[in-house]
């Protein structure tokens, strides 16, 4: 109990000191400013206001939060860090899993003294307005100058929004300082932490300015403010399900800081490439899920969408640029693999397959399969997604207008042939060069020939697979197209074959 009453005392002390006097005197300003626009423009359209308009406006003020608060949090954050990491500290503790919780538990002292004050002025700003429990007629309304209507229909009351800032905050802000502390521990280097703020910082702002709505959940600021968040996600629960994830990530790489990380390191890295292509596949799903809108659409549109692709005359970025992530990023996957197995030829690997041609067939059928596999993959996390972010469980779709059963035969069949009229190609130039940088070369090639205007017959072999050729061409047109070109490519690596001296 007196420990209490003292901490209590220090915490009262800490929080009339002078620099928060100061905090709260300029939020108190620009509410102030942000009070008269509000009250003024529901003047011009003859709309009355209550004291919530003003409260979740100035807690969800973008302006506020990029260059006021989030300055403010990384400031805290990393001065505590930093004064309260050595090695006394350590020693008394035990474990750096200790230090990291003792490091939030500070964090939270002086964070929690700006939310309060932040809280407080929001609800200050409110004298002299009518109050009430319910949403006033212009939050309610569609009006250009009101910020609240999507929360509004949200959320049945303004109490309950106000709630879910606050427990958005707590949890957003916990989460960066769990990374920064658990960055710091691991590197010990203070000007990467400081960089990682400036990243941060410039992140908040480019995503909050840039950032189209189907990349919104990449940006910082999105988890700050209620009506940034629920702007970006069509299901509320996927935003909390990125939070929370990402911080049992944390608190599972706690329970590693304190054991010997270099073994674990050793048995990740072999896989660290493939590991990130099927993240940056996952991130692009989960990003055309979110931009569609869940009311309406299906698990199978979620499919079509991410792996709509592009083609010469219906060209857009975001889905080249997944199409390119996806079928590019698997055969350069496969191009490593390739430039390894041509390097591990020597006399072994002649005298016991005794012929090239069953050397290439001893490994080629296994990545036959690893593609078989990585379509089969790639729908089922669609349609995974596309569940979890409250699409409609019906087989049927609502974006395109070919049958379900012509979309299924052009995204298996023609997307295996595609496949491996890359991976013959990628072969043939590593089997000539010997080196993967060729494979890359001819890689980027492929990703000129599929921007606008250049394949406008759909002759040329690159991109076929994209959805989109649906459109202008019939499914079984282009697996002519592409059976041509792979018996074309194979002949070419027969020939070689026969006639290589390499061996």
């Amino acid at each position: 109990m007196g420990n209490f009453k003292f901490n209590m005392a220090r915490y009262l002390e800490e929080l009339i000191s002078f620099k928060w006097v100061i905090l709260g005197v300029i939020i108190y300003f620009y509410g102030a400013v942000m009070k008269n626009e509000i009250v003024g423009n529901a003047y011009k359209v003859g709309m009355v206001v209550n004291g919530w308009d003003i409260t979740l406006n100035l807690l969800n003020d973008m302006y506020i939060i990029v260059y006021f608060i989030i300055p403010l949090e990384l400031f805290i954050s990393t001065t505590s860090i930093l004064a309260d990491f050595n090695y006394e500290t350590l020693i008394r503790l035990g474990t750096l899993k200790k230090w990291v919780f003792r490091s939030l538990k500070h964090f939270w002292k002086k964070t929690s003294i700006l939310l309060l004050i932040w809280a407080f002025m929001s609800i200050y700003m409110t004298i002299g307005l009518p109050f009430s429990w319910n949403w006033s007629q212009f939050s309610n309304s569609n009006h250009i100058y009101n910020n609240l209507n999507k929360i509004s229909v949200f959320f049945q009351t303004p109490l309950s929004a106000f709630i879910f800032q606050l427990i958005l905050l707590f949890l957003t802000l916990s989460l960066l300082h769990l990374i920064l502390s658990l960055l710091y521990v691991t590197t010990r280097n203070k000007n990467f932490i400081l960089i990682i703020c400036v990243i941060f910082f410039l992140g908040g702002m480019a995503g909050f300015k840039l950032l189209p709505k189907e990349f919104a959940f990449l940006s910082p600021t999105t988890y700050f403010s209620v009506t940034k968040y629920l702007d970006s996600f069509n299901s509320p629960i996927l935003g909390f399900g990125i939070l929370l994830g990402l911080i049992i990530i944390c608190l599972l790489y706690l329970l590693l800081l304190d054991l010997n990380k270099k073994k674990y390191f050793q048995t990740i890295k072999p896989y660290l490439s493939l590991l990130i292509y099927l993240f940056l596949c996952f991130l692009g799903i989960v990003s055309t899920s979110i931009s569609l809108n869940s009311g309406e659409r299906t698990i199978l549109d979620v499919w079509i969408m991410s792996f709509r692709g592009s083609s010469s005359e219906n060209f857009i970025y975001f889905p080249f640029f997944f199409y390119s992530i996806v079928f590019f990023g698997f055969i350069y996957l496969v191009n490593v693999y390739i430039s390894e197995e041509i390097d591990r030829m020597g006399y072994y690997k002649i005298i016991r397959f005794r012929n090239l041609n069953k050397w290439f067939w001893s490994w080629f059928k296994k990545i036959l399969i690893k593609v078989v596999f990585l379509l089969l993959l790639l729908t089922l996390l669609s349609i995974s997604v596309g569940a979890i972010t409250g699409m409609k469980l019906n087989f049927y779709t609502t974006v395109f207008n070919a049958s379900l059963y012509a979309v299924f035969y052009h995204f298996f069949i023609n997307g295996f042939l595609q496949i491996v009229f890359y991976i013959f190609s990628v072969f043939i130039v590593s089997w000539i060069r010997k080196e993967p940088v060729h494979g890359l070369i001819l890689i980027s090639v492929f990703m000129i020939l599929m921007l606008p205007g250049t394949n406008p017959l759909g002759l040329i072999p690159v991109g076929l697979n994209s959805l989109v050729y649906l459109e202008d061409f019939s499914p079984f047109h282009i697996t002519l197209i592409l059976l041509m070109a792979n018996f074309l490519v194979y002949l070419v690596i027969k020939y070689l074959f026969t006639k290589s001296l390499k061996i």
